[in-house]
């Protein structure tokens, strides 16, 4: 039962950050540029900042369901300092 409220929640959210994708000009609008990423890197980076994060998250709630995060998070409990 877990598993499938993870998965409902999984294909909510990859549904509302492609969503996110598809309206980044509005997205845009609502928060103008980020100052940093126009000054730091390019103009026009972003956009490519902002999808490059969405990407992320996206990546992150598809792997979620299926353990991918305890896979990545994992800490075998042994301390190598002592």
């Amino acid at each position: 039962m877990e598993l499938l409220i993870d998965l409902f929640y999984s294909v909510l959210f990859i549904a509302w950050w492609i969503s996110i994708i598809k309206y980044r000009r509005n997205v845009k609008s609502w928060t103008g540029n980020w100052l940093w990423a126009e000054k730091i890197l390019w103009s026009g980076w972003t956009y490519v900042l902002m999808i490059l994060i969405w990407l992320f998250l996206i990546f992150f709630w598809v792997i979620y369901p299926f353990g991918g995060m305890e896979f990545l998070l994992w800490n075998d409990q042994i301390d190598y300092w002592v």
